[in-house]
Protein backbone atom coordinates (compact mmCIF):
# COMPACT_ATOMS: atom_id res chain seq x y z
CA UNK A 1 0.00 0.00 0.00
CA UNK A 2 2.44 2.28 0.76
CA UNK A 3 4.59 1.61 -1.84
CA UNK A 4 1.57 2.74 -4.32
CA UNK A 5 1.03 6.02 -2.28
CA UNK A 6 5.14 6.34 -2.60
CA UNK A 7 4.54 5.79 -6.71
CA UNK A 8 1.98 7.80 -6.92
CA UNK A 9 2.94 11.02 -5.00
CA UNK A 10 6.35 10.41 -7.53
CA UNK A 11 4.32 10.55 -10.69
CA UNK A 12 2.65 13.53 -9.27
CA UNK A 13 5.73 16.00 -8.65
CA UNK A 14 7.03 14.45 -12.25
CA UNK A 15 4.02 15.87 -13.98
CA UNK A 16 4.22 19.26 -11.46
CA UNK A 17 7.68 19.82 -12.58
CA UNK A 18 6.88 19.64 -16.09
CA UNK A 19 4.16 21.65 -16.14
CA UNK A 20 6.61 24.54 -14.29
CA UNK A 21 9.32 23.59 -16.58
CA UNK A 22 7.22 24.00 -19.78
CA UNK A 23 9.95 22.58 -22.27
CA UNK A 24 10.28 24.31 -25.53
CA UNK A 25 9.23 21.93 -27.93
CA UNK A 26 11.33 21.65 -31.55
CA UNK A 27 14.45 23.37 -29.95
CA UNK A 28 17.20 22.37 -27.92
CA UNK A 29 20.82 24.14 -26.90
CA UNK A 30 23.95 21.67 -26.26
CA UNK A 31 26.93 23.04 -24.74
CA UNK A 32 30.56 21.93 -24.55
CA UNK A 33 32.94 22.48 -21.88
CA UNK A 34 35.37 22.76 -24.29
CA UNK A 35 35.81 24.23 -27.64
CA UNK A 36 34.58 22.72 -31.37
CA UNK A 37 32.50 20.80 -29.60
CA UNK A 38 34.49 18.94 -27.72
CA UNK A 39 34.32 17.67 -23.73
CA UNK A 40 31.60 17.24 -21.39
CA UNK A 41 28.10 18.45 -22.60
CA UNK A 42 24.69 19.09 -21.78
CA UNK A 43 21.48 19.81 -23.89
CA UNK A 44 18.51 22.28 -22.99
CA UNK A 45 15.09 22.42 -24.02
CA UNK A 46 13.89 24.73 -21.73
CA UNK A 47 14.65 27.97 -19.83
CA UNK A 48 17.20 27.79 -17.50
CA UNK A 49 17.40 30.59 -15.35
CA UNK A 50 20.25 29.50 -13.65
CA UNK A 51 22.75 26.49 -15.51
CA UNK A 52 24.11 25.70 -11.56
CA UNK A 53 21.18 23.63 -11.32
CA UNK A 54 22.68 21.92 -14.15
CA UNK A 55 26.05 21.50 -13.01
CA UNK A 56 27.27 24.29 -16.24
CA UNK A 57 27.60 27.50 -15.07
CA UNK A 58 30.18 29.22 -16.46
CA UNK A 59 31.79 26.78 -18.13
CA UNK A 60 30.58 26.34 -21.84
CA UNK A 61 33.39 27.36 -24.19
CA UNK A 62 31.19 26.03 -27.67
CA UNK A 63 27.98 24.82 -28.17
CA UNK A 64 25.40 24.03 -30.74
CA UNK A 65 21.54 25.84 -31.52
CA UNK A 66 18.57 24.80 -32.59
CA UNK A 67 16.20 27.74 -33.26
CA UNK A 68 17.17 31.13 -31.67
CA UNK A 69 18.53 31.33 -28.10
CA UNK A 70 19.26 33.85 -25.36
CA UNK A 71 22.21 33.37 -23.59
CA UNK A 72 23.21 35.57 -20.76
CA UNK A 73 26.62 35.89 -18.65
CA UNK A 74 24.55 36.23 -15.15
CA UNK A 75 21.83 33.72 -14.11
CA UNK A 76 17.81 34.92 -14.38
CA UNK A 77 19.25 36.29 -17.60
CA UNK A 78 21.19 39.41 -16.51
CA UNK A 79 24.30 40.99 -17.14
CA UNK A 80 25.60 40.78 -21.16
CA UNK A 81 23.11 39.03 -23.30
CA UNK A 82 23.43 36.97 -26.73
CA UNK A 83 20.80 35.96 -29.32
CA UNK A 84 22.28 32.60 -31.23
CA UNK A 85 21.42 30.39 -33.70
CA UNK A 86 23.27 27.67 -35.11
CA UNK A 87 26.58 26.14 -34.20
CA UNK A 88 29.38 28.59 -32.15
CA UNK A 89 32.75 26.65 -31.82
CA UNK A 90 34.16 28.54 -29.77
CA UNK A 91 32.37 31.37 -27.37
CA UNK A 92 34.94 33.44 -27.66
CA UNK A 93 33.89 34.66 -30.54
CA UNK A 94 30.88 36.05 -28.48
CA UNK A 95 32.39 37.27 -25.47
CA UNK A 96 31.22 34.18 -23.33
CA UNK A 97 34.00 32.22 -22.84
CA UNK A 98 33.15 30.27 -19.90
CA UNK A 99 31.08 33.14 -19.07
CA UNK A 100 26.94 31.55 -19.76
CA UNK A 101 25.17 31.16 -16.26
CA UNK A 102 21.25 31.21 -18.05
CA UNK A 103 19.78 30.27 -21.28
CA UNK A 104 16.36 30.71 -22.89
CA UNK A 105 14.80 29.55 -26.13
CA UNK A 106 14.14 33.49 -27.59
CA UNK A 107 11.63 32.19 -30.29
CA UNK A 108 10.60 29.21 -32.97
CA UNK A 109 12.63 28.40 -35.96
CA UNK A 110 12.57 30.39 -38.96
CA UNK A 111 11.24 33.60 -36.85
CA UNK A 112 12.86 36.95 -37.38
CA UNK A 113 15.59 37.97 -40.20
CA UNK A 114 17.83 40.91 -40.63
CA UNK A 115 16.53 44.05 -41.79
CA UNK A 116 15.76 43.74 -45.53
CA UNK A 117 16.48 40.66 -45.53
CA UNK A 118 14.12 37.54 -45.63
CA UNK A 119 11.83 37.96 -42.92
CA UNK A 120 12.42 41.58 -42.53
CA UNK A 121 12.90 43.75 -39.53
CA UNK A 122 15.14 42.71 -36.86
CA UNK A 123 14.58 39.42 -35.21
CA UNK A 124 11.15 39.60 -33.82
CA UNK A 125 9.82 38.05 -30.35
CA UNK A 126 10.42 38.75 -26.48
CA UNK A 127 14.01 39.45 -27.41
CA UNK A 128 14.29 41.93 -30.48
CA UNK A 129 18.26 42.94 -31.21
CA UNK A 130 19.51 39.69 -29.34
CA UNK A 131 20.11 42.11 -26.03
CA UNK A 132 18.66 43.08 -23.04
CA UNK A 133 18.01 46.64 -22.16
CA UNK A 134 18.39 48.77 -18.90
CA UNK A 135 15.31 50.41 -18.08
CA UNK A 136 15.92 54.69 -16.86
CA UNK A 137 13.20 56.47 -16.91
CA UNK A 138 13.42 57.91 -20.23
CA UNK A 139 15.82 55.96 -21.96
CA UNK A 140 16.41 52.16 -22.52
CA UNK A 141 20.68 51.47 -22.43
CA UNK A 142 22.17 48.60 -24.18
CA UNK A 143 25.85 47.81 -23.23
CA UNK A 144 26.10 45.78 -26.71
CA UNK A 145 23.28 45.99 -29.02
CA UNK A 146 23.29 42.92 -31.21
CA UNK A 147 21.48 40.61 -33.91
CA UNK A 148 21.27 37.09 -33.52
CA UNK A 149 24.67 37.75 -32.00
CA UNK A 150 26.63 40.10 -34.43
CA UNK A 151 27.27 42.95 -33.64
CA UNK A 152 25.83 46.68 -35.26
CA UNK A 153 27.51 48.47 -37.40
CA UNK A 154 28.32 52.18 -36.31
CA UNK A 155 26.06 54.68 -37.50
CA UNK A 156 23.11 56.77 -36.80
CA UNK A 157 21.03 55.34 -39.18
CA UNK A 158 21.77 51.59 -37.56
CA UNK A 159 21.70 53.20 -33.69
CA UNK A 160 18.41 54.38 -34.50
CA UNK A 161 17.04 51.20 -36.41
CA UNK A 162 18.22 48.96 -33.57
CA UNK A 163 16.57 51.36 -30.83
CA UNK A 164 13.21 51.00 -33.35
CA UNK A 165 13.17 47.16 -33.53
CA UNK A 166 13.01 47.41 -29.61
CA UNK A 167 9.75 49.26 -30.17
CA UNK A 168 11.53 52.16 -28.70
CA UNK A 169 12.16 55.90 -30.18
CA UNK A 170 15.58 57.11 -31.50
CA UNK A 171 19.33 56.71 -30.51
CA UNK A 172 20.47 59.10 -28.10
CA UNK A 173 23.62 58.33 -27.77
CA UNK A 174 26.09 55.42 -28.38
CA UNK A 175 30.03 54.51 -28.61
CA UNK A 176 32.04 53.69 -32.07
CA UNK A 177 35.40 52.71 -30.29
CA UNK A 178 35.51 48.96 -30.97
CA UNK A 179 35.85 47.08 -33.67
CA UNK A 180 34.67 43.81 -34.90
CA UNK A 181 35.65 41.36 -37.79
CA UNK A 182 31.65 41.29 -38.81
CA UNK A 183 28.74 43.36 -38.07
CA UNK A 184 25.01 44.13 -39.31
CA UNK A 185 24.89 47.31 -41.63
CA UNK A 186 22.08 49.73 -41.79
CA UNK A 187 20.28 48.09 -44.02
CA UNK A 188 20.31 44.96 -42.81
CA UNK A 189 23.65 43.39 -44.75
CA UNK A 190 25.98 41.26 -43.12
CA UNK A 191 29.74 43.25 -43.29
CA UNK A 192 32.88 42.47 -42.75
CA UNK A 193 35.33 44.16 -40.42
CA UNK A 194 33.64 47.78 -38.69
CA UNK A 195 33.50 49.56 -35.82
CA UNK A 196 30.22 48.76 -33.65
CA UNK A 197 27.80 50.40 -31.44
CA UNK A 198 28.82 49.95 -27.47
CA UNK A 199 26.50 51.82 -24.53
CA UNK A 200 23.74 52.82 -26.76
CA UNK A 201 21.04 54.79 -25.43
CA UNK A 202 17.75 54.74 -26.69
CA UNK A 203 14.11 56.87 -26.11
CA UNK A 204 11.71 55.24 -24.40
CA UNK A 205 9.43 57.90 -26.77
Amino acid sequence: MSKTICMAAFAALTLAGAATAQPYRGGSATLYDQPNFQGNSVTITQSAPDLGKWRFNDRAQSARFEGRWLICEHDDFRGRCQEVRGEVANLHTLGLMAQVSSIEPAGRPGGGGYPGGPGGGYPGGGWQGGSRGVDGSRTVFFARPTVRGVDVAAGDRGANAFCRAQGLGGAVWFDSSERAREAIGPDGELIGRSSVIRDLLCRKY
